[in-house]
């Protein structure tokens, strides 16, 4: 892994993965290297500006809101319009309305920039994949995708998870421990 640190863009290497950051010091002040996961995590000024975008649309207004100038907003909300956290709308009726994933972001906290695949081999039983699901979003992790296979009176079961790092994933065996027969991390 590389982190290189030019004048106003950060690059994250991972082996043939680049992200491209524009500008990411005034946008995200934490970033997290776990095992391999990189974690953003929102918080300062941003957080600010994206909580107010719940209630307000116009620039004016948050920055009279935040007591910061309309200039600052306006750089904020364009990192963030970059990051595909906001979505400007021009005219009349226009706006900064948050998407889908910055309503996320905004709900967790804290995401993972890097999924992490999980191979659970388990004694089948009723409630078994219920208990998998709830157990991963009380650690904070997202399911992204899953894939189910039976064997006998075992399942294999394949997840995509997103927001866990491998300590918080391994958790899940100790919790789990009379069902899991086997967790690897791919």
């Amino acid at each position: 892994m590389k982190y290189n640190n030019n004048a106003n863009n950060n690059i994250l290497c991972f082996s043939n993965i680049s992200y491209i950051i524009i500008n990411i010091n005034i946008l995200l002040s934490t970033y997290n290297f776990v095992s391999n996961v990189v974690f953003m995590e929102l918080n300062g000024t941003t957080k600010k500006i994206m909580e107010q975008l719940l209630s307000n649309n116009k620039t004016k207004d948050i920055a009279e809101k935040l007591n910061i100038h309309i200039k600052s907003v306006d750089k904020y909300i364009r990192v963030l319009r970059d990051l595909g956290l906001v979505t400007t709308k021009k005219g009349r009726n226009g706006g900064i309305y948050l998407t889908n994933e910055g309503r996320y972001l905004l709900e967790k906290n804290k995401i993972s920039l890097i999924n992490t695949k999980v191979q659970i081999i388990a004694k089948d039983r009723i409630g078994l994949l219920a208990d998998i699901s709830l157990n991963i979003s009380n650690l904070g992790g997202n399911i992204l995708s899953t894939t189910l296979e039976k064997e006998n009176n075992n399942i294999i079961l394949w997840l995509t998870i997103e927001n866990l790092s491998v300590s918080e994933i391994n958790k899940l065996k100790n919790i789990l421990n009379n069902d899991i027969i086997k967790l690897v991390i791919v």
